[in-house]
């Protein structure tokens, strides 16, 4: 919106839009086509040695100029590239969305690619017809382009302004890509009328870090401004990891939030909501609070779902049941319904929100203090308690009051997920009750582990095949994820599961129980032969005590880490494997029986061998105890899971009699 459409122009304008293309041109480390041989010659980095691709200089700039219509603001984006490897050329392609139809518009856009040709350098201009513009509907429009002729060394480079009538809006620029940086600097200037909070994330130092006083000639008058200025030198690549929320969270970034509008002459406007005004909000919105209410149609559905006993966990998992059989997740995650409630019953498929807050309303209308719960999903981010953005929100979830002042979440999307357990994509720490007056925070902390559990009797023969049969049982979140495996296509997508998690095992048979009642645990009892565990060299029989039965690979490959790991839940392994000797060899030795531990002991890993006469008993046990560790904590967490590595390459050697 814009709030300086009021204010007069004058032709004045026109002369500033000049005075501030000469301003950018004053102030940018690079300059559009002065490209040195340097960068073209340069094969490798020391920032990266391994990377495909190296961002040379990514410089932006926002200011605010005055048009007839109004006040909007420029934003002017500038990058070079350095192209090292093949795997690098999808850095040659670029896209940025304009929004609002009329509302933003992209200007200027220039591109180009240079290459070494014989010692001289070739530059290949990109050509207006490249430049590619898609509406994906009448609020987005997509620019897209490939800068032309890329090779390995290439250098590549390309700039654009977008004017934007979003007056109080701010780009968000990140510092930091899944390549280097050697240099990202952004300037904004804005006028004092506009009240920014500037938030800032990522664990890269800021190389300037600057918030002056400036000024802004807008309609031939000067008005006060204030400009920030902001770089970072050298940002490594930034790349998932293991138990991650989303990288988005942990990258080095600026976002500019408006806090207030103060006009020179006019009426102020505050922009800071509470939390308890989000709140209010919500519970006005059709496709939100109005969902949450119980109506005509769930009064029709309430007598069928009345409590009749004392139970009131298993009433809950009733009524959760109901709605998780009688509406279909249809797959979209949202924190707005899609449909009315009519339509949503006849069709008997919806999206999340859809189906949740019918859940709400029901437990309410059963007269249970329901109320909905937002949240962020893992891939979609952390909230941050201090910045009031409804956008940063992206699912909801049932919640509801119990006696012991408690809340139990409950989620009607994943069948068998049962009341106090939700997915594992809502397992992101937070999450808020929206009330009327009363919203709160609460923390979303799983009820139940990831447990997985077997029991294996191995029958090694003196040929060195083995034979195998025992019983894979999978409890709490284990169970719900080997569910949601059987439901899709049963037996087929289980044997299918079964071959890629245990490609050593060539699976005869399997039995499956548990399947249907999240009570019990799901259970797979297997018969199969397995393949390179056992080694024969002259007299001697190596064995593999695992048996390709135990995950042994150390998810946490990088030596260091700046961010946390964040499992989502606790986590219980543990492997009874029972192995019968072949006749004629005696143990000769053994892998000694060793524990490991971090320092605040909430990794506790065991391995434990005994043997008697012709049978060694193998137990391997790994308990997370927290589901969420500090990156200061990472060096001792990495050192416990190498040990697991490490230890089950360990080998049982028999001899001859």
């Amino acid at each position: 919106m814009n709030y300086f459409s009021a204010l007069r122009f004058k032709a004045f304008f026109i002369a500033l839009i000049f005075s501030f293309n000469g301003l950018i041109a004053q102030k940018s480390p690079i300059k559009f086509g002065d490209v040195p041989i340097t960068d073209l010659e340069t094969k490798v980095y020391s920032i990266d040695s391994s990377a495909s691709a190296v961002i040379l200089c990514d410089y932006a700039t926002l200011t605010y100029v005055y048009y007839p219509s109004g006040l909007k603001t420029m934003f002017t984006h500038h990058r070079r590239v350095k192209i090292l490897k093949k795997s690098g050329y999808d850095w040659a392609t670029f896209e940025t969305i304009t929004r609002g139809g009329t509302q933003e518009s992209i200007l200027g856009v220039k591109g180009a690619t240079y290459r070494l040709v014989g010692g001289k350098v070739q530059v290949d201009k990109l050509e207006k017809a490249a430049i590619f513009e898609n509406k994906s509907d009448k609020n987005f429009t997509s620019h897209k382009f490939t800068l032309p002729n890329v090779q390995e060394g290439s250098v590549i480079e390309f700039t654009y302004q977008i004017q934007s009538n979003y007056d109080t809006e701010i780009p968000t620029w990140r510092f930091q890509h899944s390549i280097p940086t050697l240099w990202s600097e952004y300037w904004v200037n804005a006028p004092n009328f506009y009240v920014f909070r500037l938030h800032t994330q990522g664990y890269e130092p800021f190389a300037i870090s600057k918030q002056e006083k400036s000024s802004l000639m807008l309609e031939g008058s000067s008005y006060e401004s204030t400009e920030y200025h902001l770089a970072v030198k050298n940002a490594p690549a930034i790349k998932e990891e293991p138990y991650t929320t989303t990288i988005e969270d942990f990258t080095a970034k600026i976002q500019f939030e408006i806090a207030a509008y103060v006009p020179p002459n006019g009426i102020s406007k505050n922009f800071s909501l509470t939390w308890e005004n989000l709140d209010e909000a919500l519970l006005g919105y059709d496709t939100f609070g109005k969902l949450a209410k119980p109506d005509g149609a769930v009064r029709d559905i309430v007598p069928y779902l009345k409590n009749t006993g004392s139970d009131t966990l298993a009433h809950l998992n009733k009524v959760l049941d109901y709605v998780q059989k009688t509406v279909l997740w249809n797959g979209d995650a949202s924190m707005y319904g899609s449909n009315t409630r009519k339509k949503l019953l006849e069709s008997k498929l919806g999206n999340s929100a859809d189906l949740n807050l019918l859940l709400v309303a029901i437990l309410k209308e059963l007269k249970y203090e329901a109320q909905p719960l937002i949240l962020s999903t893992r891939n979609h981010g952390m909230v941050n308690e201090s910045q009031v953005l409804e956008k940063r929100f992206n699912y909801v979830v049932a919640g509801v009051l119990m006696p012991n002042q408690q809340w139990l979440l409950l989620d009607a999307t994943e069948p068998m997920c049962k009341a106090g357990s939700v997915p594992f994509r809502c397992l992101n720490q937070q999450g808020r009750i929206v009330a009327s007056g009363t919203g709160e925070w609460i923390e979303i902390t799983p009820k139940e582990k990831y447990t997985f559990a077997q029991s294996v009797l191995v029958n090694v023969k003196a040929n060195g095949d083995a034979e195998i049969k025992g019983d894979l049982l999978f409890q709490g979140y284990a169970a719900m994820s080997m569910r949601k495996v059987y439901q899709k296509e049963g037996d087929k997508a289980l044997s299918e599961y079964l071959k890629k998690e245990y490609p050593n095992l060539q699976i005869k048979s399997f039995k499956v129980t548990g399947q249907s009642k999240y009570e019990e645990a799901f259970a797979i009892s297997i018969d199969a032969e397995v393949s390179e565990a056992v080694n024969i060299v002259g007299e001697r029989m190596y064995i593999k005590p695992s048996f390709g039965l135990i995950d042994t690979e150390n998810p946490f490959h990088n030596k260091d880490r700046k961010f946390p790991v964040n499992f989502g839940y606790l986590q219980d392994d543990l492997s009874t494997i029972m192995i019968n000797l072949p006749d004629g060899y005696v143990v000769e030795e053994l892998p000694k029986s060793v524990k490991a531990l971090t320092p605040d002991k909430m990794v506790n890993y065991t391995y434990q061998l005994f043997a008697n006469g012709n049978q060694v008993a193998f137990m391997n046990k790994l308990f997370v105890k927290k589901n969420y560790f500090y990156a200061e904590e990472y060096h001792d967490l990495r050192q416990v899971f190498d040990f697991v590595e490490q230890r089950n390459l360990q080998q049982i050697v028999l001899k001859k009699k």
